[in-house]
């Protein structure tokens, strides 16, 4: 009784080993693996000397960027694009795929991201900074074109985030930019009313024909009075070229008082107090330019770099189109399988000989 309890164990374990060795053999998805090597090139930091290759070692501000895009190629909206292009959710379903990993009639959208995470490979070597991206499919062609696509759309979500706060930030500029226009606008009308309201172009050109025009009568009356001085001397006071020069003098006098008080007169507006204002109004126009002139700047800036991608993915080795599969090894998987029955065989046998004797 006992020998015929061995020898079914054994079948059952002979019968297990061949329906598992032909399931492997001849059941079981071949999958085909196309992947690439890539890092991640940021264009707005400059690079290394000519024919150096430093630029491949990754940096700490690439860690983020490696998530961003992990995060990504894992997620229900990459699955649902490559759905549509390549029909993963349809193959998956069909008789293409074993019936082990066949998605099912009741399978849910998680099951369907579970299976497709299983075929996706994403592997990062942080001392490098090279990320592998994998897929495996039983179509060596799709497997190269998902590959392609994966490198597209992570290269695309990549810059995507830079882009929309650039997008953010341009509206804002754009504000700056028309509020700045219109205190530049406003600034220049109040200069031209106020040139306007005192007939003054500059008024510190006029002060300074003024002052010029100062020094050049104070020069003129300091010769007149030297002269009366010489002539006092030899002449009669009354001498017509006397009163003349004390004439003169007088009227050098009461011009130069003239000019002093235009230029700087505490009772009167005088063109000193032009000269604040418009030099006040002048500086507003000044600053006023140069602030719409950075926003214009910057306004610009923003365009160019919405435009362009600030990152790049770097391809070190390109996908090919494998010629044959990886997965099942099946030599592997044979011998994996063989091994597991034989210690679950001894285990049994073990258990049932101190059961046996733990009887006895």
């Amino acid at each position: 009784m006992s020998n015929i309890k061995t020898k079914i164990k054994e079948i059952i374990f002979i019968l297990l080993f061949i329906i598992s060795s032909i399931y492997v053999l001849f059941i079981k998805s071949e999958l085909y693996e196309s992947y690439s090597n890539i890092v991640i090139k940021n264009l707005n930091t400059k690079t290394a000397s000519f024919g150096s290759f430093s630029f491949l070692l990754p940096s700490s501000s690439n860690t983020q960027d490696v998530y961003i895009i992990q995060t990504y190629l894992s997620s229900f909206d990459e699955l649902n694009k490559l759905n549509k292009k390549f029909h993963l959710k349809e193959h998956y379903s069909s008789s293409k795929v074993d019936i082990l990993d066949r998605l099912k009639p009741w399978s849910t959208k998680e099951d369907f991201l579970k299976l497709y995470l299983k075929r996706l490979e994403y592997i990062y070597d942080d001392k490098t900074g090279i990320i592998k991206i994998g897929f495996l499919h039983t179509n060596p062609k799709t497997a190269y074109e998902i590959v392609k696509e994966l490198i597209n759309d992570a290269n695309n979500q990549l810059n995507y985030y830079n882009k929309l706060i650039a997008k953010k930030q341009l509206k804002f500029i754009k504000e700056e930019v028309e509020k700045n226009k219109k205190a530049l606008e406003e600034s220049i009308k109040k200069l031209e009313e106020f040139q306007n309201k005192h007939i003054l172009l500059d008024p510190t050109q006029t002060a300074a024909a003024e002052f010029t025009l100062l020094s050049n009568l104070k020069a003129a009356l300091i010769e007149k009075e030297a002269k009366l001085n010489e002539l006092s001397q030899y002449m009669n006071p009354k001498s017509f070229e006397i009163i003349r020069l004390k004439s003169e003098i007088k009227n050098l006098k009461a011009t130069i008082s003239k000019i002093k008080k235009a230029l700087a007169n505490p009772k009167n507006k005088a063109l000193n107090v032009y000269i604040f204002e418009f030099e006040r109004l002048k500086g507003l126009v000044e600053l006023n330019k140069d602030l719409y002139k950075q926003s214009l700047i910057q306004l610009e800036q923003l365009k160019a770099e919405i435009n362009k991608n600030s990152k790049i993915l770097l391809e070190i080795t390109k996908p090919v189109i494998p010629q044959g599969y990886k997965y099942p090894e099946k030599l592997k998987d044979i011998i994996t399988i063989g091994l597991v029955l034989f210690l679950l065989y001894g285990i049994i046998s073990l258990i049932q000989a101190i059961i046996k004797e733990h009887l006895d």
